[in-house]
């Protein structure tokens, strides 16, 4: 009798908690004690160095359209030549994103305290709290004051998957784009539920400011079609018609962002629906799983990235087992209960744009997460509160329990902490596959990499550099990725063919992709396997090289000399202008063993050496 006393006062005690009315406030305290460790992050060659150097050098105007450019065909053969981007990059390639409201706050930060990455990454920090306000808001209005919009604002503001928004200044974008996307779908309930006339302005304004700060804006669309279909009671013309501010908008935006020349086109890293529309399609297929299963069980999707091939085709079966087994048991509350049919076809619909990244991570869940914690708060409320759609059936009611404490267990407690370990590890590990010394004479010589772990972190070498006030090399020249043993043969003098043992050009398509030492399942897990993600930022799959095909840059011919199976290049004939011992080229490998990079002792003329891979 005692224990069902005390069991009731502490359910009692839980649900006034969560109906309490400052608890938006608590959730966005939450969310921003979750990100404060970042304000300590410092700065690494990654996209946030790469923006100072371009925000310190640009005009207002220039900050607004160029800040977002990683390849554009205006530039990519400088990139080549200079070594910033591989030999193998597509020249027409471009990834170019309009986020003009996210640039914006970030060249404020530079006005206001261009020295401090501690106030810049605390502005982020406020913002992410704003975000936790807004989420926890829009909760209550769609579930009322509710434990489960409680709860679900708690799951929201203290997911470990969202920080990689704050840790990133680059991503803010994903921050702003969330907060305007929330408030255009709140606008919209208030204007169609309670008849209050601005939220009908409002409503478009916040989704236009939503796709000004970051591409993903678009999944806003997905909630308020949902909203049409489960939670507006009028005839279904009213409906469509108060759908169709959404529809004009994208429009809209849609043809101003392929009028600029904005997207991405040629890239591997990302997919256009446009232009690469079946093997975005397959990438639905592939990845949805993944990117569910990151936000409803692993701490994030990115995780499956450090898996081999073999592995991953588990996870991926694993996911939709899981999967499978979680709408098993959410399927009484979808059926009972309108806004859990929001909540759903809200996270599936904004799955999809996410998919069209490769690989995607947490900090892209942010839409996503909104439906997820909605239903996991419903369902985890149900469960503890014993709501009047929870079965009875003991089976139900025992599953429920269990997948409640896994819920509970892992987004409240065990990622939370497990987060910020692993962010320090990924950034000393940046810093270390780009670290090729300090000796001053580098700035007349030519640093040749023949295994480069990661290419695509070499795109911030200039401005890393710069910032930490160390020299860079003349050119810097990467031969290979180094994700398998690389052949390297002295032809003569002056020229080698390098081989790396699966090939160049990588994708998570390709038929050898994420093996190692052309091991498809073992061993299960490795960071090398993600690393390669990044070998096909510049060329996809479907802009394929040929036999023949040549690349000139200065001081240096590269010509393909033989392909794989797949038509991918598999060997390439590297001729340099000076002498393969000529002091001014500087030999580098990587040594995956001791990560780090030490000098290379060329082969005699004829003969082949192998350098190792990562395994």
């Amino acid at each position: 009798m005692k224990r069902t006393r005390k069991r009731h006062t502490l359910v009692d005690r839980l649900k006034a908690l969560l109906v309490h009315r400052h608890l938006p406030l608590f959730a966005a305290a939450l969310g921003m004690l979750l990100g404060l460790p970042t304000l300590w992050t410092g700065w690494g060659p990654s996209d946030d160095v790469l923006q100072r150097s371009v925000i310190l050098s640009s005009s207002l105007s220039e900050v607004l359209t160029r800040l977002y450019v990683f390849l554009d065909p205006s530039i990519n053969h400088l990139g080549m030549d200079t070594g910033l981007f591989p030999w193998w990059t597509y020249e027409p390639a471009r990834i170019i994103f309009f986020r003009p409201i996210a640039a914006f706050s970030l060249w404020l930060d530079y006005q206001l305290w261009p020295d401090s990455n501690l106030l810049m990454h605390l502005h982020s920090v406020i913002l992410y709290g704003v975000l936790c306000l807004v989420a926890a808001g829009l909760f209550r209005r769609l579930m009322g004051v509710t434990p489960q919009a409680g709860l679900a604002a708690i799951l929201f503001a203290l997911s470990t998957a969202h920080i990689g928004c704050v840790v990133s200044l680059a991503a803010r974008n994903l921050i702003l784009t969330t907060i305007f996307g929330l408030l255009a779908l709140g606008f919209h309930d208030r204007w169609r539920r309670d008849g209050w006339r601005p939220g009908k302005f409002l409503a478009p304004v916040c989704l236009a400011l939503s796709l000004l700060s970051a591409e993903t804006g678009v999944a806003t669309c997905a909630y308020l079609l949902a909203y049409v279909l489960f939670f507006d009671d009028r005839p279904w013309r009213v409906r469509l018609l108060s759908f169709l501010p959404t529809v004009i908008v994208v429009t809209v935006w849609l043809l101003l962002y392929q009028v600029g020349g904005y997207g991405a086109v040629g890239s591997g890293f990302y997919l256009s629906p446009w232009h690469d529309t079946l093997r975005f399609g397959v990438a639905i297929l592939e990845r949805a799983p993944f990117l569910l299963m990151g936000q409803w069980i692993l701490p994030d999707p990115v995780v499956y990235t450090v898996l081999s091939n073999g592995a991953r085709i588990l996870l991926w079966i694993l996911s939709v087992i899981v999967l499978i087994f979680i709408g098993v048991l959410l399927k009484p509350l979808i059926k009972n209960d309108r806004a859990a049919r929001f909540w759903t076809l809200g996270m599936l619909l904004a799955v999809v744009p996410v998919c069209a990244v490769s690989p995607a991570s947490g900090r892209h869940l942010t839409f996503i997460s909104l439906g997820a914690f909605g239903l996991m708060g419903q369902f985890i409320a149900g469960r503890v509160f014993s709501f009047d759609w929870a079965p009875s059936r003991k089976s139900w009611q025992t599953a429920a329990l269990v997948m409640s404490s896994i819920f509970l267990g892992l987004h409240l407690l065990v990622y939370p902490v497990l987060g910020s370990f692993v962010r320090l590890a990924v950034d000393s590990y940046a810093i270390a596959v780009t670290d090729i010394g300090q000796d001053p004479r580098m700035e007349s010589q030519d640093y040749i990499i023949v295994n480069a772990p990661s290419p695509s972190l070499f795109l911030y070498l200039p401005s890393y550099r710069e910032f930490t006030g160390q020299p860079l090399p003349a050119h810097l020249r990467i031969l290979s990725p180094g994700f398998s043993p690389v052949f390297l043969t002295t032809v003569d003098d002056h020229t080698v063919i390098i081989q790396p043992e699966t090939g160049f050009l990588l994708t998570s398509v390709s038929p050898e992709s994420l093996t190692l030492d052309g091991k498809a399942f073992f061993p299960l897990f490795h960071s090398s396997y993600s690393l390669q993600y990044g070998d096909g930022l510049f060329r996809g799959a479907s802009y394929p090289m040929e036999l023949g095909q040549q690349v000139d840059l200065t001081g240096v011919s590269i010509g393909i000399v033989s392909l794989t199976e797949d038509d991918r290049p598999l060997a390439a004939r590297v001729t340099f202008d000076l002498p393969l011992d000529d002091e001014s080229l500087v030999w580098l490998m990587w040594d995956w063993e001791n990560a780090r990079y030490a000098p290379l002792l060329l082969p005699e003329i004829g003969e082949t050496i192998i350098i190792p891979g990562p395994y």
